[in-house]
C-alpha cells in the first residue's frame, strides 16, 4: 500500500489512494485493471420488441431490467379502451344479414331542358368551348337562353 495525500481517497479493491475527483463522481475503486474487473458494473443496453413499429431500447443494469421485466413493463400493452371490449367465452354466432330495401330516389332534377342539353352537347362535340357555345346558341337559338354557367353544368353532368 502506498501513502495517500489528504485529497485522495482509498480504493476498496487494492487499498491504494485514488484521486478526489473520482471519489466525488461516486466511484469507490480506482482505475487499475484488476479493480475495474472486480468492481465495475456496466449498464446493459437491452432491446425489447413490443410492436411492429420497432424496438424499445432500455439502458440499465441487469438487476433493474430483470425487476422491470418481472413487473410487466416490457410486455405488449393491451390497447383496448374498455374492460369488456373483447368477448369472453365462446364467440357469438354471426347474425344473418338482412338486406335493406332501398327506396327509389327520384332522378335529380336538372335545371335545363332537353333542347338546351341537346344543343350544348352538339356544339361541344364540334369542339367549341362553353363561351363559344353560348355565343353560337344566342345567334341560332336565342329562345333557349343558354348561359355559360348553365353550359358548364350540362357538360359536367353525366350524359343521358
Amino acid at each position: 500500500m502506498g501513502t495517500t495525500t489528504p485529497e485522495e481517497k482509498i480504493c476498496i479493491g487494492c487499498g491504494e489512494g485514488m484521486p478526489e475527483e473520482r471519489a466525488e463522481l461516486g466511484y469507490r475503486y480506482c482505475t487499475k485493471d484488476s479493480c475495474q474487473a472486480q468492481y465495475h458494473r456496466g449498464l446493459a443496453v437491452t432491446a425489447f420488441g413490443l410492436n411492429k413499429s420497432g424496438e424499445t431500447f432500455v439502458v440499465a443494469d441487469a438487476d433493474e431490467i430483470r425487476r422491470r421485466g418481472e413487473a410487466g413493463e416490457f410486455r405488449k400493452k393491451d390497447s383496448g379502451v374498455g374492460l369488456d371490449y373483447r368477448p369472453t367465452g365462446a364467440p357469438a354466432a354471426p347474425r344473418p344479414r338482412v338486406p335493406q330495401q332501398r327506396r327509389r330516389q327520384p332522378a335529380p332534377r336538372r335545371p335545363w331542358t332537353a333542347e338546351q342539353e341537346k344543343i350544348t352537347r352538339l356544339y361541344h362535340d364540334m369542339g367549341l368551348s362553353p363561351r363559344q357555345i353560348v355565343a353560337r346558341a344566342r345567334e341560332n337559338a336565342p329562345r333557349l337562353q343558354l348561359t355559360e354557367a348553365l353550359v358548364v353544368k350540362i357538360l359536367s353532368s353525366l350524359p343521358r
